[in-house]
């Protein structure tokens, strides 16, 4: 009998182990709609290379789409192919990459501080509020967050052992990692490396040499490269300018779409991404100066900071972009938590309250508050939203008393590990407490809110072969549902158009067809041809 507390595991622990947290990540993947933009438009881009057949090169409404590299699409395709056109499978690939990214930081701690470790950082993890929503997400983020705990974990193996495979690995995932988002899965290891050059003295021999390995480069060259060289021979400078220029440079020089943010931005945003676990973090700041002195957490810490900084410097700013820290953080956090004691966890336990509970409130006070909803879009769509009974389930958050004891006493029938009902054992039944309602509850509340309008059209028109365009709206998931391409234009003679009705901006001879909430399909006189 073996104890999670300070032992290791055994294998057939690790297999249930493993088996639960697939099951943990799968749930609820098929109760939320698609949401606009990102999902709607990686899953139509999909949708339109499997029409096309066409592998090598993704389109939306049926123009050429530089945003991102190939991988993502590929995956998402076959899982589509096995599991048919639906939301379950078109976010299936990053689920399990999320999966697996736990597992590999839960089998790292493991070795590293014990099977205490390994079940934090499996939690941590899977847990957090910004991991947590990238894995049910279908967009090309929790696939590259998975190559990045890989780049990360063999990196510091290459470094610690010096072990020439480990590195070579590395060169393996940021090739992938090239492959699913560009250039950014070699930015953040080689700005690591040479950060961690100059205050590691006693890795620069190491650092040398995986730098200038030339079977790594070759690896990384191999893996990423075909599909690049492919684009530019099919595409040339339109691959360069869309690509290269536009997705990556103008990214980082100038603000994409209006995401920009102010300095302190990640700053605001960090807290929010790693609840429940934010008070563990901060702990392991306060604790800086010591972890530095870990040739280990020092290494985390480097990477933590290039991305901080890097994004910082950017002028586009998404969450997400801190994410890519991802490794860095669990893994300072599930250190942190070793050594937390109990007024750190009464801290952890009292912010992470307050973080669900605004979670979970936040429905039923907007719907009660509409004037603080200024754009009279999502008022509308507020306003026709079903009423939120979320708050029900803070009224359970004491059964986690009850529950943790009851759940170890069940561990410890099993007679493979010894369970401990300690603060940070009843904080883990929290944290799964908190994503499973956020995954059956909150999420499919959200979808349907902001997504029910547009998906309850697209499945009036789905068997309607007339063309409808999306005019002055850009809601992907429109074409991605009715499984037919939809420009984004001002309608021709005898076209429909999605459109927003909370000002009508179209003649007004036009036939309304449909409405939903604040959307509607209006179709263009075929007598108002010229």
């Amino acid at each position: 009998m073996l104890s999670i507390e300070s032992g290791h595991p055994n294998r057939w622990v690790w297999f249930f182990g493993a088996f639960a947290l697939l099951g943990f990540f799968l749930l609820g993947l098929n109760h939320s709609l698609l949401f606009d933009v990102d999902e709607g438009a990686f899953t139509e881009a999909t949708r339109e290379m499997l029409v096309s057949q066409d592998w090598g090169h993704t389109t939306l409404n049926g123009l050429d789409r530089f945003d991102k590299p190939i991988g993502v699409y590929w995956l998402q395709a076959i899982s589509v192919s096995i599991f048919g056109l639906n939301d379950f499978a078109f976010r299936l690939p990053s689920a399990l990459s999320a999966w697996l990214a736990s597992l590999a930081l839960a089998k790292f701690s493991e070795r590293e501080w014990g099977g205490r470790a390994a079940v934090m950082a499996a939690v941590v993890s899977a847990t957090s509020l910004g991991p947590w929503a990238m894995a049910r997400t279908a967009t090309a983020d929790a696939l590259l967050g998975l190559f990045l705990v890989l780049i990360f974990l063999d990196l510091w193996r290459s470094l610690e052992n010096r072990d020439h495979w480990a590195g070579r690995r590395v060169a393996l995932w940021v090739g992938l990692g090239f492959l699913v988002k560009g250039p950014v899965a070699l930015v953040l290891p080689v700005g690591t490396l040479l950060i961690y050059w100059f205050f590691a003295p006693f890795y620069r021999l190491e650092i040398n040499r995986l730098i200038t390995d030339s079977r790594a480069w070759l690896v990384f060259l191999c893996v990423a490269l075909p599909w690049y060289i492919y684009a530019y021979l099919r595409h040339g400078q339109l691959f360069i300018d869309g690509f290269l220029l536009k997705h990556n440079i103008e990214r980082f020089m100038g603000s994409m779409e209006g995401h920009s943010g102010h300095w302190a931005y990640f700053l605001i945003a960090l807290p929010l991404l790693w609840l429940p676990w934010t008070v563990l973090w901060f702990k392991a700041l306060l604790d800086f100066k010591l972890n530095w002195q870990n040739s280990f957490l020092k290494y985390c810490w480097i990477w933590f900071l290039f991305v901080f900084v890097f994004f910082t410097l950017a002028n586009t700013k998404l969450p997400h972009y801190l994410l890519y820290a991802g490794p860095a953080m669990c893994l300072i956090i599930v250190n942190a938590s070793l050594h937390a004691k109990r007024g750190t966890w009464t801290l952890t336990w009292l912010l992470a309250i307050l973080g669900l509970s605004v979670l979970i409130l936040s429905p039923s006070y907007l719907q009660s508050h509409l004037e603080l909803v200024v754009d009279p879009f999502y008022k509308a769509l507020l306003a026709d939203s079903p009423k939120s009974e979320m708050k029900v389930w803070l009224f359970a958050l004491p059964l986690i008393f009850y529950v943790a004891p009851a759940i170890a006493y069940l561990l410890r029938l099993t007679n493979l590990v010894h369970v401990q009902v300690t603060p940070s054992f009843s904080f883990l039944i929290l944290a799964l407490y908190q994503s499973i309602v956020l995954s059956l509850l909150t999420l499919p509340w959200w979808s349907q809110t902001l997504q029910s309008p547009v998906h309850e059209l697209a499945m009036i028109f789905k068997d309607d072969k007339r063309t409808v365009v999306q005019w002055g709206v850009h809601m992907p998931s429109f074409a991605s549902y009715r499984q037919q391409e939809s420009p984004r234009r001002e309608p021709l003679p005898g076209e429909l158009a999605l459109v927003k009705n909370t000002q009508p901006y179209w003649p007004a001879d036009w036939q309304v067809l449909e409405t939903r909430g604040p959307l509607a399909i209006v179709m263009f006189p075929e007598r108002a041809k010229p």
